[in-house]
């Protein structure tokens, strides 16, 4: 073969070589610049076997400039070990510029890229430069210690993306040609049932019908031609009986031996595409230092869970969240040293980043012990672009993912655009994980983003509504139930559920993927309901059946629908039907922003329009009652009032109301005592019962519905029609 032919093959593999070396120099290069003296004799000859390998490399390539490179590092590493040169922040220094040099050769190699005039080319030694002596011989042999003989766990081969891609969707494939085969086998055993019963109904027929075709008939050659089809008809039943069971029996085989064959290759497949969490964490170190020597600052880096296994695309998408979380950390949380010292800490800022395996997910935590979140200077961030404002922290805290929203005092190169958190909820989201933050103010600041272990494979419940098959993954479904719609409460206009003590918005799974509900009406049965949560929101989906939970391979749904609202993929059921996979955090922001479209409680009679019912209005300000009354009687009700909780309690009697809209706040009796007190009399337990407030909390609201009110309304979002259709639902 051709010399250049065959310089060319091998460009291929040396520069993965290449890119190989450069990690793992730059890797002992940041141990030996922070380790103790005493550590160092061995990270000396590790970094200098790392140079002798890639600079035989360079020179079966060709590449001269890479082998001057590698052997004018050689002198520099050697005439430090042996004391003739000081390993200062200047030889640092120039080390790092070699690292970052040898890297972006690294890419000009791969782009088919002359290095010629290349950043490694101008650090090169010349004429006329200063330089150290160089050394005057290699290391003797005898120095070098023997490598380790490899075990076939230590050998790698490098594989293309994306082969393992295309072997992962075989996977996928058998997977489903698994499930389709356990059905067969259960359509076998169905139809083996129906032989049974075909063979015992023919054996309680065949006694009267050997009556009738009796000797005693009036021509012997109809009854004999009967006996024989009959004896015929049984013997076929036990043949094809026995047929059946032999070939549920050997169908039921196959498929053991398939589950038993198909189930260890999935779970390798999946480990070829799992790799060490530390593989996604190179350059972080690199990054602290060079961040922190900018600022003036000192921090080290802590990696904890190098070795915790994550899906290849996962583990690359989630290289720019971790590197926007630890700049933000450095530049943001970490304090000068004279900073901390003053505040009793010590001079070195801590920024850990971790990793560990959570149920059928992992965990990632990056957190700092520096000056935490400013709640005061979010919230008036928050209030200068109208935003609302939430009393509760830890909600506070998560306005900083919304785009554009910064605290940062001034505008720097690494922060005060407001780009950066918004992208890192993105592309977590975009990952089917979430990002949470929790901060204490001075004493630092972490956030937890929770990712799924695989992106080609989901564990989901799947259900049906209109027709259609949705799968929603498992992590993110806290309940699945059935109730009667009538159990149903009411805040603000909208069906609710208590779950644990809070108020859970219902809503129609179809109306909130914009499929209407005029062709699918409110049950008069029991209602299927799943109770799904994103972060601290959680809504109930109204679907029409709860089919299954199992794990489905995950299908992409093509570069043209990649941006479509509440769907992240699709999968393919053992049945042969598509199912959608639902986004979980598409589908409760939608919800919880669409506007009451109807209930799923049953309509009242019609008789309840004609008849005049008579309601009692509850508020001690005279202008809100007065309001509430005008509302109510121009739709036809007829309207009393009292000033407070025990007046109401006292006219009860005497009105006998049909239903009761009350104030919370209110003197003598408040409006959770007067329910309280009604659905404890016996006389009025069942009476409807209705708050009007302005207490707006998700603890306010559930006080109201636990004290046994039917409806929650607030007044700063007051709704004439919310009151009118309230009211008209509970009559």
């Amino acid at each position: 073969m051709d010399k250049e032919k065959l310089i060319q093959r091998l460009m291929v593999t040396f520069v993965a070589e290449l890119e190989e070396h450069a990690r793992v120099f730059e890797r002992d290069l940041l141990a030996l610049e922070k380790g103790p003296e005493a550590s160092r004799a061995e990270l000396w000859q590790t970094l200098l076997r790392t140079l002798h390998s890639l600079k035989g490399a360079s020179r079966s390539v060709n590449q001269p400039v890479l082998e001057q490179a590698c052997h004018a590092l050689e002198d520099t590493l050697v005439q430090a070990r042996e004391g003739k040169r000081q390993p200062d922040s200047e030889f640092f220094q120039l080390l790092f510029a070699y690292s970052d040099a040898l890297q972006e050769a690294a890419r000009r190699l791969r782009s088919q890229q002359s290095l010629s005039g290349s950043p490694l080319q101008s650090l090169l030694p010349r004429p006329g430069r200063p330089q150290a002596e160089p050394a005057t011989a290699e290391p003797a042999p005898a120095e070098t210690p023997a490598p380790p003989a490899l075990s076939r766990k230590d050998v790698f081969v490098r594989v293309a993306a994306d082969k393992l891609d295309a072997l992962m969707d075989r996977g996928g494939e058998l997977l489903v040609a698994r499930r389709r085969s356990a059905s067969r086998l259960d359509e076998l055993q169905a139809l083996r049932e129906v032989i049974q019963h075909c063979s015992a109904e023919w054996t309680r027929l065949e006694k009267p019908l050997r009556k009738f075709t009796g000797p005693s008939a009036a021509q012997e050659w109809l009854p004999r031609r009967a006996l024989q089809a009959m004896e015929r008809t049984r013997d076929y039943l036990k043949q094809l009986e026995r047929r059946i069971d032999e070939l549920a029996a050997r169908t039921a085989a196959d498929n053991r031996f398939l589950e038993q064959a198909a189930e260890p290759l999935e779970a390798e497949i999946r480990r070829v595409r799992l790799f060490p969490f530390g593989d996604g964490c190179e350059g972080l170190e690199r990054t602290v230092r060079d961040l922190a020597r900018t600022a003036g600052k000192e921090v080290q880096l802590v990696l904890r869970g190098r070795r915790t296994e994550l899906d290849r695309s996962i583990l690359e998408s989630l290289k720019d969240p971790l590197w926007h979380l630890v700049r933000n950390a450095v530049d943001h949380g970490a304090e000068p040293p004279q900073e901390r010292l003053a505040l009793g800490k010590s001079a070195r800022s801590i920024v850990t980043v971790a990793a560990a395996v959570r149920g059928e997910g992992v965990e990632v935590v990056v957190a700092d012990d520096g000056r935490g979140l400013s709640l005061s200077a979010i919230r008036e961030q928050a209030r200068r672009r109208g935003l609302v404002v939430p009393e509760d922290p830890l909600e506070l805290a998560q306005l900083v993912f919304l785009p554009g929203f910064s605290t940062a005092p001034k505008l720097t190169e690494l922060s005060g655009r407001g780009v950066g958190l918004d992208v890192v909820k993105n592309r977590v989201e975009a990952l089917r994980g979430r990002v949470q933050i929790f901060s204490e103010e001075g004493r630092g600041c972490r956030f937890v983003l929770n990712l799924p272990l695989t992106l080609s494979t989901i564990r989901a419940v799947l259900v049906k509504a209109g027709g259609q098959s949705y799968a929603l993954p498992t992590a993110c479904v806290r309940r699945m139930l059935r109730i009667d719609p009538e159990e149903f409460a009411s805040v603000e206009g909208r069906d609710v559920l208590l779950n644990d003590g809070s108020p859970v918005p219902v809503i129609s799974l179809l109306e909130v993927l914009g499929l209407g509900l005029e062709r699918f009406p409110a049950p008069r049965s029991k209602q299927s309901l799943v109770v799904v949560a994103w972060g601290e929101r959680q809504i109930a989906l109204a679907v029409d059946a709860l089919l299954a939970e199992e794990e489905f391979v995950v299908k992409s749904l093509g570069s043209r629908f990649r941006r479509v609202r509440h769907f992240a993929g699709a999968t393919i059921l053992s049945t042969g039907h598509i199912a959608l996979i639902l986004s979980i955090s598409d589908l409760v922001h939608t919800a919880l922003g669409l506007k009451p479209a109807g209930s799923l409680r049953p309509a009242g009679d019609d008789q309840f329009s004609v008849t005049r019912r008579r309601l009692l209005v509850v508020d001690d300000s005279v202008t809100t009652r007065s309001l509430e009354k005008s509302i109510l009687e121009a739709a036809g009700y007829d309207v009393h009032v009292a000033a407070d909780g025990l007046d109401a309690w006292h006219k009860l009697s005497e009105v006998e109301p049909d239903l009761v809209v009350a104030d919370v706040e209110m003197p003598a009796m408040d409006g959770i005592a007067l329910c309280e007190a009604i659905r404890g009399s016996k006389r009025w337990r069942n009476l409807p019962f209705v708050l009007v407030t302005a207490l707006e909390s998700q603890q306010d609201k559930a006080r109201g519905l636990q004290a046994g009110a039917d409806a929650y309304l607030p007044k700063q979002a007051f709704d004439q029609s919310q009151l009118l259709e309230t009211v008209a639902r509970l009559l």
